[in-house]
Parts: structure tokens; C-alpha cells; sequence
């Protein structure tokens, strides 16, 4: 009965006559939506080729009424459907048709032509870069930005949206066609919250693409859309984070000397916190929004370079949110170790019984005395358990496999299949940020409180093994790393390194700094801050204090420094040229 009622709407879509036809893709939009929450049934359709011909012949020759129902088709069928995304997206002549209802059709065709483009670019690459490089349909998204009002205009600019944030070619399409960073800008100056919560997405999208970052620092982005936007008054959600996407922004179009200068509004701290907070959960901000925890962990983490910026961190929870992600992180990658390597860790933790975890949480599994502070300690427990949904003994289960594969080389060595992985951006950030954190004492003394020198010693054995991403924030100039890179740079001393056996001083700076640049993985990086802040405990607040600053103001050899506009990267400023490594919007349902 249902293929012949398919074949029957079919049918009718290909007939040619205008009532009939629209008629028919109305049905099928109602069929669809009837059905929005199964997704096989709307596999079946979207994979009927009769259907799909028949749709693309109403967009190409059908009414303006019946190219308005069929878009609606597209979009009841892509719905969170990657399947029917890619098939009806890549369908001979769809995005051209497509396209000609963007330039020809009345303002609801349009806009439900923009609609079906959305929905198709919704956590979908390959079909943000299609889009993007169909010839001419970035000037067509860009008129109905022009020349359109309310939601059909707010809808053009989502398309904008999706596709810089799912495909790094798509936003430098984006950024090189003529009229889109005027309409965005022109957009974030509107008078609804919706058209500039929209553009403001989409800019910041555009400014996490480090191959379009420069040409953005030229235009007036910063000057007329992101400063404006960040000191905007108003309220509501969307609100906050059309002023939140402005900072972030603006952090990511920053130089590493602005960063350092650059003081945010706390409020607005606050606000990417939670929505890192939310990332870190998988949930959407307070229903409004999607974020990866990339997306919001990049500028918090450039953020940390500054004092005043920190301590407004600290106060908005991130060490927490940090110790979550990275929990997260290591037990979801515990699944992939051998079972050897649990078994083991089951036997080394059996003298440890289960109730102790539940009452000392992360506290009590690194053996420390629960009867001192117990309040804390089982607040701490619940803080993390509730947030990335793991209890106290999975917790301990996890950091145990990791400590038992740690404890011996050979395990290491022949346990992991994973070394042709590359280590998570979100590590190597969450990393990064909390090195910059641990130079102030409160958020130091915070770290210790939550147990994380055990969290960062697994997590320096889970990367140990994986590769470094190009553009690593992670790098040898970190205060972490001084101990570690103190007798290498003390070979170029010229007294130290005078010894005739010492051939330190035969490399060339630059050649020495690659060296110490490769070696400041994630892992290390990891690795040191624990042993740092273990060796605050023993050195107490006022001695950790004065290491702390003086490592911070590290003075590396003549003509070392960090390259001007990146913080990720590092050059050497002589006569060996750069020596530094080169360097997603999910806020549709």
C-alpha cells in the first residue's frame, strides 16, 4: 500500500499539471513530517529514486507552490539524517535546481529553499563543501541576505552558518565571495536578536579558520560587527551569546601581544564557561545552541595568557569543567585498551575497597585522608560524577587501567593499538589552559583539591603514544617544560657548554629549538604540570609562589620568541628562518 501510494505522488509530481503537482509535494511534505521521528521509513523515501526525480523535476519546471513544498520535502527528509542528506544533496541537478529557486522564486520559496540548504549542511562536511562550491550559490545566498526580511532572511545566513562551520574550504569560499562580510556585518547592526544571534555565529565560525584569519583582520569585522556586538546592551539568551560568539571572535582574530593585553567582561566569561560546560555534557545551551567543545575551549584558552582574565575563570568553574572533559576523554578512551590491561588494573586496586571510593571520590583514590575534610571531598566526588556521568568507582576503574599500563613499559609498549591516532585538540587546549591556570595559587591549590595530578599522569600515558596535531598549543616555552629543557639550554651556555664532550653547542638555536619543540608533546606537557603541582604540596604556597614567577619569566636565548599573532606556534627570530609548527556550528535542530 505505501509503494503504491509513492508511486502515485511519483507519478503526479512528473505529470506536469501545476495544481496536481504541488498538490502531490504537499502530500509528501505531510507524509514525511508524519513521520519525522522514524527514521527508517524516511530512509525508504529518501532513497526511492522515483521520489527523488520527482522532486528535482517540481524545483526545475514546477510552480513557484510546488518548488516551495518540494524544498520542504528536502528538509523533512534531512532532518538530522545523514543518509537522506547526502543522497538528495548529491542527486544529478538538486543543488542547481535548488539554486534557481533561490534566484527566481517568491520570498517563502526562498526561504524554504534556504531552509533545505540548513538542513542539508547540518553536521554534514561533505555537504557544506558541495554547497559551497556549486557555482553561484554563494552570490544566490547572499541576495536573499539582501533582499530579504524576517526569518527568510535569518535562514539565508543560517546556510552561511552551517557551511563555515562544518568545512574550513567552505569558509574560505565563503570569505573570498563578494558581499558576505557586508551583509553579515550589516546583519549583527540589526534590530532583531535572531538576525544578529545568526550572523554573529557565523563570523565566529569564519574566525576559527586559521587560513582566512588574516585576510578577516583587514575588513572592518572587528571594528563594525565583533567590538559593537560584545558591548551591545540588551537581554535574553540569544543575546548572550551573540556577545559571547563577539569575544570569542575577537579572541581568535588576536595577535598573542593582544592577547595578553585583552581583559574580558567576567559576565561574558561566564557565559562560554557554561557553554563549554554544556559541550563537555553533549547537551545544547540553555536549548539555544550547539557547541563543540573545541569551538568554546580555543578562545578560553588563549584567554588564560592574561592575569585578570584567569582569575575570572577560576571564578566561573573552568578548572571543574577542564577535570570533566579530560575524565571524559580518558574513559571513553580506557574502552579501547585490551582486557589484560583492566585485569591487571583490577588487581593491583583489589586491596582498595569499592565503598571507600564512593565516600572520598577523586580525593580518596589518590589515597588521600577522607576524615580530614569529608564535606569536600564528597562534594568534589559528586561535582564530577554528575557532570560527565560517571560515578567515583568507574572513575577509579579508568585511572587505574591508565596507572597499570603506565607500570610497565613492555604493557605500553605492546598494549597499545593506538599509536597511529592523533592526540584530541580538546587535550592538547585543556592542557594548555590549565598550565596558564596553575600560575596563579588559588586555582593551583583548586587542581590539587580535585585530584588532577592523577588525572594529568593518565593522561600523559594515554597520549604518550598518539601524534601531535599541526599547530599544537602545547609548546616548549611553557613554565611546566623549564625543568625538562633546563640542561639542553644550559648546552648552549657559553661557559656551561664550553666542555669539549658537550655538542649541544654544534647545533644552530634554531636546529635546538625544533628539538625541544618536538618534545613538548600533550603528554609531556601533562606529565610536568602534575609534577609541579605535586611539588607545590611539599614546597607550600609562598615557595611554589616564587617558582611559579620566576619560570614564568623564562628568559630563552637571544633571538627565541613566540611569533607574533600566533600563540599555537613558535618561531626564531636568525638566520634559520621559522622553525615553528604551521598551524563546528551546530546551533540548528
Amino acid at each position: 500500500m505505501l509503494e503504491a501510494q509513492i508511486e502515485r505522488l511519483s507519478s503526479l509530481m512528473m505529470a506536469g499539471e501545476a495544481e496536481n503537482s504541488a498538490e502531490a509535494a504537499r502530500q509528501l511534505r505531510a507524509l514525511t513530517m508524519e513521520n519525522r521521528d522514524n527514521d527508517s521509513f524516511r530512509e525508504m523515501l529518501g532513497s526511492n529514486k522515483l521520489l527523488r526525480t520527482g522532486i528535482l523535476h517540481l524545483l526545475s519546471t514546477g510552480s513557484d507552490a510546488a518548488r516551495y513544498w518540494c524544498c520542504h520535502c528536502i528538509v523533512s527528509l534531512s532532518h538530522k539524517h545523514t543518509g537522506n542528506q547526502s543522497v538528495l544533496a548529491n542527486h544529478p541537478g538538486m543543488m542547481s535546481a535548488i539554486l534557481e529557486v533561490l534566484l527566481q522564486g517568491s520570498p517563502l520559496s526562498r526561504g524554504a529553499a534556504c531552509s533545505a540548504l540548513v538542513e542539508s549542511t547540518f553536521r554534514n562536511a561533505e555537504n557544506a563543501l558541495l554547497v559551497a562550491k556549486t557555482p553561484g550559490m554563494m552570490q544566490g545566498v547572499v541576495s536573499v541576505m539582501q533582499n530579504s526580511v524576517g526569518d527568510v532572511k535569518d535562514d539565508a545566513a543560517g546556510v552561511l552558518r552551517n557551511c563555515s562551520n562544518y568545512s574550513q574550504e567552505a569558509a574560505e569560499v565563503i570569505v573570498s565571495t563578494p558581499g558576505v562580510l557586508d551583509a553579515l556585518i550589516e546583519m549583527c547592526k540589526g534590530q532583531h536578536n535572531s538576525d544578529r544571534f545568526t550572523a554573529m555565529g557565523t563570523i565566529q565560525n569564519l574566525t576559527r579558520c586559521s587560513s582566512v584569519v588574516e585576510m578577516l583582520r583587514k575588513t572592518r569585522v572587528i571594528t563594525d560587527a565583533l567590538l559593537p556586538s560584545l558591548n551591545a546592551s540588551g537581554s535574553g539568551e540569544e543575546h548572550d551569546v551573540m556577545r559571547a560568539e563577539a569575544l570569542m571572535a575577537i579572541t581568535n582574530l588576536s595577535s598573542m601581544e593582544q592577547l595578553q593585553q585583552l581583559v574580558a567582561d567576567e559576565e561574558v566569561v561566564a557565559v562560554i564557561v557554561q557553554m563549554l560546560r554544556c559541550a563537555v555534557k553533549g547537551q545544547a545551551w540553555r536549548d539555544v545552541a550547539w557547541y563543540d567543545a573545541e569551538e568554546c575551549l580555543r578562545p578560553l584558552a588563549q584567554l588564560t595568557n592574561n592575569a585578570e582574565n584567569r582569575r575570572a575563570l577560576l571564578s566561573s568553574g573552568i578548572t571543574l569543567v577542564l577535570a570533566d572533559l579530560l575524565c571524559s576523554w580518558l574513559h571513553a578512551e580506557s574502552k579501547t585498551l585490551p582486557p589484560f590491561v583492566h585485569e591487571e588494573a583490577r588487581r593491583r586496586a583489589s586491596p582498595v575497597s569499592a565503598p571507600s571510593f564512593r565516600c572520598c571520590g577523586l580525593r580518596g583514590m589518590m589515597g588521600l585522608d577522607a576524615a580530614k575534610r569529608p564535606d569536600t571531598f564528597r562534594k568534589v566526588s559528586s561535582l564530577l560524577g554528575e557532570s560527565v556521568g560517571l560515578d567515583a568507582e568507574r572513575m577509579a576503574q579508568t585511572l587505574g587501567a591508565w596507572e597499570a599500563l603506565a607500570a610497565s613499559r613492555s604493557m605500553l609498549q605492546g598494549a597499545r593499538a593506538r599509536s597511529e591516532g592523533v592526540v584530541s585538540k580538546e587535550c592538547d587546549l585543556a592542557v594548555f589552559a590549565l598550565v596558564n591556570l596553575a600560575k596563579d595559587a588559588p586555582c593551583e591549590e583548586q587542581m590539587c583539591e580535585l585530584g588532577l595530578p592523577r588525572v594529568l599522569r593518565a593522561l600523559s600515558t594515554a597520549t604518550q603514544e598518539l601524534r601531535a596535531l599541526p599547530g599544537q598549543f602545547c609548546s616548549a616555552d611553557m613554565w611546566v617544560m623549564e625543568q625538562r629543557h633546563l640542561a639542553v639550554s644550559m648546552g648552549h651556555h657559553a661557559r656551561l657548554g664550553a666542555h669539549p664532550r658537550c655538542f649541544l653547542m654544534s647545533l644552530d638555536e634554531p636546529v635546538l629549538w625544533m628539538i625541544m619543540q618536538a618534545a613538548s608533546t600533550v603528554s609531556a606537557a601533562a606529565d610536568s604540570l602534575a609534577a609541579a603541582l605535586d611539588g607545590d604540596a611539599s614546597l607550600g604556597k609562598r615557595a611554589a609562589a616564587r617558582q611559579r614567577a620566576a619560570a614564568a619569566k623564562t628568559r630563552w636565548p637571544k633571538g627565541w620568541k613566540a611569533r607574533e599573532g600566533s600563540p599555537d606556534a613558535m618561531s626564531v627570530d636568525s638566520a634559520g628562518g621559522d622553525c615553528g609548527s604551521e598551524d563546528v556550528f551546530d546551533r540548528n535542530g
